[in-house]
């Protein structure tokens, strides 16, 4: 016998294994949460320092481009460097001009050299390391990095050192412009920009030594040091899709990873040119930063088991009484007191499990009453059953006490129409059977024509004309009553309208292409339309309930022998108006697959009271 296990335990025992997990995912949630919003605190907070960089670095890169753009449409600079104006009369002129316009600019101080120049003859050159370098000619301006070959398309694309310098090496992005004239000459506006301008920006906006700072441009990456700039290998960045995790700030923010390391950088673009400030974001390491948190964490765990442990007292108290009385309900049932128990009806669940009962009780109740009268009723209809069985043995003892008083007086017509009448009834009253050996339907059939020409005198007349194997009669099923509706039909419907004398032939033969049985019944009446046949064979709606060839019920014996056999099987009518009607009656040529042994036994052959070949 298995030990009984107490609900109570049960309880308490769930009550705090689910405290202890609880405490735990609490715990664990906490942490997490925690390290997310870490995580969160620390991307926002270097994205917005590097916005404030990338917004001050935008507003000198569109200063410095401004000025260059300036160069190839201002009308002074272009006629001094494009066309053969007396250079005396413009020298002053466009020096000033040149002058004014550089020295109102605040990034003026990270201007290395200002040149506009068209390579040979006319050269107008500031900047901070003028100074400093060798003497600009024929010879020396080629060598400085994009200038001859520069245009608009590759300013911001290098980082390179000047090489002009008389001692000591100075780094500088070129910016140039093309400038053209209509006489096809052209000339250059060449401005380099000292890498001090990004590490100045970076240092005023406290981002220099909080983590790698990166200069991007033209698809290669710099390393921002205090020193300037310092060139990462090609292809070290790669870009990479926004993780959904990251709350960003600004949908420009962009995410990249170094060429073998997992550390997140965060770049945002500097204006529009395509170049961007990154950093480092190294998340691993804020697992560090997270605060202690044993103590908390166990002092959470024990307020939770506390709970846990009152939960469980209460749930021990709100459940166990509630319970104990169902089990008494029950088992006050199981001993056969089905009285039902207003006491369990609390207001909650359980009042709904003792609901339950109760109904539960009141329906065994019930249901033994109404056994109780159920056997009653039985009895009687068992006792009424019994009485009417004289009924029918009553009925054929008339008829036969008629054919008898027939014969006494010399009424032979009287006589057979009571015999077949009475065989018939009992047919009708005795048949168990849905399907019938066809021998026994012809049997039926022969009954019922008797009957017919006595009310006709003799006028019709009906003959089995061929039989092509006596033994179809014998093996063949049929459902019961399925030729006298078709006899009558013909009878009512063929003959009868015509006016005179009329025959039913009927045969029987088989297809032997699939070994059908095939019953034809063929009247020589008025016959009717193909339209007419047709209709014949539909199921007739409640307007045609009365019409003429229908209400007979040739579809209800089609529809009979489909539901007995399958679609295969049924009526078909071909009629000549005029001349005729021949229905044949398809039928399968085996007993069907799951019949019952009563219904092979009765196909099989024996002793009838008529011979089918007789009929009529």
């Amino acid at each position: 016998m298995r030990a009984r296990k107490s609900l109570q335990l049960q309880v308490i025992v769930l009550a705090l294994v689910f405290a202890l997990l609880i405490a735990i995912t609490v715990s664990a949630s906490s942490v997490m949460s925690a390290y997310r919003e870490s995580c969160r605190a620390t991307v926002q907070g270097a994205e917005y320092s590097l916005q404030v960089a990338a917004n001050d670095l935008s507003q000198s890169v569109q200063e410095i481009d401004s000025l260059a753009d300036w160069c190839t449409v201002n009308a002074t600079v272009r006629n001094y460097v494009l066309y053969n104006y007396n250079v005396r009369d413009l020298v002053t002129s466009i020096y000033n001009t040149v002058s004014n316009k550089y020295t109102s600019m605040h990034t003026a101080r990270y201007i290395q050299r200002f040149i506009i120049t068209n390579g040979s003859d006319r050269l107008i050159q500031m900047g901070t390391i003028t100074s400093q370098s060798r003497a600009l000619n024929g010879e020396t301006i080629p060598r400085l990095p994009l200038l001859t070959a520069g245009s608009g398309e590759n300013s911001w694309v290098m980082v390179a050192n000047d090489p002009l310098l008389l001692s000591g090496t100075v780094q500088c992005i070129p910016v140039t412009r093309t400038i053209c004239g209509s006489n096809g000459r052209r000339a250059w506006a060449y401005i380099t920009v000292s890498t001090s301008l990004i590490t100045d920006t970076m240092r005023s906006s406290r981002l220099m030594g909080e983590s790698d700072l990166y200069w991007i441009m033209d698809g290669r990456a710099w390393r921002i040091t205090a020193d300037g700039l310092q060139a990462m290998p090609a292809g070290s960045f790669t870009r990479q899709e926004i993780p959904e995790s990251l709350d960003l700030l600004d949908h420009r923010t962009t995410v990249w990873k170094a060429q073998g390391s997992d550390t997140l950088i965060l770049g945002y673009p500097v204006g529009s040119s395509g170049m961007y400030v990154a950093r480092t974001v190294p998340l691993a390491s804020l697992w560090e930063s997270l605060p202690a948190l044993p103590t908390s964490m166990l002092f959470s765990v024990l307020i939770i088991l506390a709970l846990g442990m009152l939960l469980a007292f209460l749930l021990r108290r709100v459940i166990a009484r509630p319970v104990r009385a169902l089990q008494e309900q029950l088992e006050r049932i199981g001993g056969g007191d089905f009285t039902p128990n207003p006491a369990i009806e609390w207001n909650n669940e359980m009042g709904d499990i003792g609901r339950g009962i109760n109904r539960l009780s009141r329906s065994v109740s019930a249901l033994m009453e109404r056994r109780l009268e159920d056997e009653r009723t039985k009895r009687d209809l068992e006792y009424r059953m019994l009485q009417n069985q004289i009924n029918p043995h009553f009925l054929y003892n008339t008829l036969n006490s008629i054919k008898w008083m027939a014969t006494i007086q010399h009424a032979p017509g009287i006589a057979e129409m009571t015999t077949a009448l009475s065989r018939l009834l009992k047919s009708v009253s005795k048949g168990n059977e849905r399907l019938v050996p066809l021998q026994e339907e012809f049997a039926l059939l022969n009954d019922y024509f008797t009957i017919q020409q006595y009310r006709y005198g003799g006028t019709v007349t009906m003959d089995v004309t061929y039989i092509e194997d006596e033994r179809l009669c014998q093996n063949c099923l049929i459902p019961r009553f399925t030729l006298q509706p078709l006899v009558e039909n013909a009878i009512f419907h063929g003959i009868e309208p015509k006016g005179c004398a009329g025959s039913i032939a009927l045969t029987v033969t088989r297809d032997h292409t699939n070994g059908d049985v095939l019953l034809a019944l063929t009247d020589d009446g008025v016959g009717m339309t193909a339209e007419q046949a047709a209709k014949a064979l539909t199921e007739p709606g409640p307007e045609e309930a009365a019409a003429k060839f229908r209400h007979v019920g040739i579809w209800n014996v089609h529809k009979r022998l489909q539901y007995s056999f399958g679609v295969a099987y049924g009526l078909s009518i071909a009629s000549t108006p005029g001349q005729g009607t021949t229905v044949t009656v398809r039928l399968p040529g085996r007993p069907p697959l799951g019949a019952s042994p009563a219904i092979v036994q009765n196909a099989i052959p024996k002793e009838t009271d008529h011979d089918p070949s007789s009929a009529g």
